[in-house]
């Protein structure tokens, strides 16, 4: 009689908690359609999932197998994938040797040679420890020194062979080209692979600003100056047209009134030749003469024994992943892209990096079903991907690595990251990891939540085609983030 007592009141327990359950995800639900149906979204196009990280459950969504462009919430994907295929400690290494024979007299008959490998921060100067572009000309003239290298007679040569010949993606946009966050991955980067423009914007609204100066020198660079003088406080709206090889760049847009200069970051035309042309300038300097220098790309092997003479290894991985992350850089998620495909298909292109992504997620278990990437950070607008495959891979990814694994590597909400500035003053700040996303008509936050219940929720967020200011945007998608840590 009193097991069957127990049995009664075990059956009405579990009955309560599911109705709580029940009562907890449709509070969700109602909570954030009630901030997506807004007159403003009418014509938008919105997916949304959030997920129970523990058992998968789907709390609250919204067309989550819709797929839409999600901009740098894809950069997820790359990262997390890089981090576990590559391992935290992974270093590039970029080595400088020559191939030929070094005299008595401190000539070398044959070329100095640099051998890329693809490292997005080599010469950056955005790494404590690590020498900027500057440091870097410095060290490789020492190591030329240190060798007897007095002479050379040959090439100084950058060798970017160990990625494939195209640095972009072939749908990134015209317009991005020619500006620093579409660079592109080549076999060598250097100083990020941008140049800053520095213009005078003094003046009256309408007038063409003079360009000061820019920095690093390229050689043959040709800048069309097309800008105008907007109202003070309109902020950056300049582009840089001319995309990789092409040295005349065309400068179109707005910057706003003010006093003193005004700066733009551009991409270099072609960074291995770029940093071939700097060497020797510098070796120059220390009175060490070469014949010539040049870019190289080439899978034949050398037609001498190579010396090398020299190594610049890059910042762990760990430390790269958070930066591209929290910085959301392009670069870094290209260069990291293409490493997957040389450390899991043994050719580093873009296309074979995303095959080894799509092989981490068959790994976790995670349908890619509606995945299409055409790059690694998410700057292409034909890169789509459904928010309930984003927050089933995070899902995924903390089961089998650790929700910590993965938090570690994104911006946490009103403290770092592109999300520092959110959530200030609500309990929510510091219990919300996301990864954020925005172009043109483009928002999404991907990440983490620890609600105030205690359970960990996955989440992404995803929305295409809207009329508002990305301001209002940001404090919709907040209020939904918010809504996931108060109400489940």
């Amino acid at each position: 009689m009193r097991l069957k007592k127990y049995k009664s009141l075990y059956i009405l327990l579990i009955g309560i908690l599911s109705i709580t359950a029940s009562e907890a995800q449709s509070s969700l639900q109602s909570g954030m359609e009630r901030i997506m149906n807004s007159r403003e979204l009418t014509h938008s196009s919105i997916s949304f999932s959030v997920l129970d990280m523990e058992s998968g459950d789907l709390l609250a969504s919204m067309r989550p197998n819709t797929s839409l462009t999600p901009a740098s919430s894809i950069k997820v994907l790359t990262t997390l994938t890089a981090i576990t295929v590559l391992g935290e400690s992974y270093q590039f290494s970029t080595k400088v040797g020559y191939e030929g024979t070094l005299e008595a007299d401190g000539t070398l008959q044959g070329d100095l040679m640099i051998y890329g490998c693809g490292d997005p921060t080599l010469g950056s100067g955005s790494f404590t420890g690590y020498p900027n572009f500057e440091q870097l000309l410095d060290q490789i003239t020492k190591m030329v020194k240190d060798a007897g290298i007095t002479c050379i007679d040959g090439d100084i040569i950058a060798d970017e062979s160990l990625f494939n010949s195209f640095p972009i993606s072939p749908s990134w946009q015209w317009n991005d080209l020619g500006n620093y966050y579409a660079s592109g991955a080549w076999g060598i980067n250097v100083n990020e692979n941008e140049y800053i423009i520095y213009f005078d914007k003094r003046g009256t609204v309408g007038r063409r600003p003079n360009i000061k100066s820019y920095y690093p020198t390229i050689p043959k660079l040709n800048l069309s100056n097309e800008l105008a003088v907007d109202s003070a406080g309109t902020g950056d709206n300049a582009y840089i047209f001319g995309g990789p090889y092409n040295y005349t760049k065309r400068i179109v847009g707005t910057i706003p009134a003010g006093q003193g200069t005004f700066s733009i970051k551009g991409s270099i035309p072609d960074p291995p030749y770029f940093l071939a042309h700097h060497i020797s300038k510098e070796l120059e300097k220390s009175k060490i003469k070469t014949a010539n220098y040049r870019a190289k790309f080439s899978r034949t092997k050398p037609n001498h024994d190579k010396v090398i003479i020299g190594e610049f290894k890059s910042p762990p991985l760990s430390d790269i992943v958070r930066k591209a992350n929290f910085e959301s850089n392009n670069l870094y998620c290209e260069a990291l892209l293409k490493t997957l495909g040389l450390k899991v298909r043994k050719s580093a292109s873009g296309q074979l990096g995303i095959s080894a992504i799509r092989r981490f997620l068959k790994k976790l278990k995670v349908k890619s079903g509606g995945l299409n990437m055409e790059d690694g950070s998410g700057l292409s607008a034909r890169s789509y991907v459904p928010s309930y495959l984003l927050a089933d891979f995070l899902r995924a990814y903390a089961n089998q690595y650790g929700v910590e694994a993965a938090t570690k590597y994104l911006p946490k909400g009103g403290v770092s990251g592109t999300v520092r500035g959110m959530f200030k003053n609500t309990k929510a700040a510091g219990h919300i990891w996301a990864k954020s996303g925005s172009m043109i008509d483009v928002i999404s936050y991907t990440g983490f939540v620890q609600a105030k219940s205690g359970k960990w929720r996955t989440f992404s967020i995803i929305i295409n085609a809207y009329d508002v200011k990305n301001k209002t945007m940001r404090s919709k998608m907040e209020k939904m983030m918010k809504e996931i840590y108060f109400n489940s």
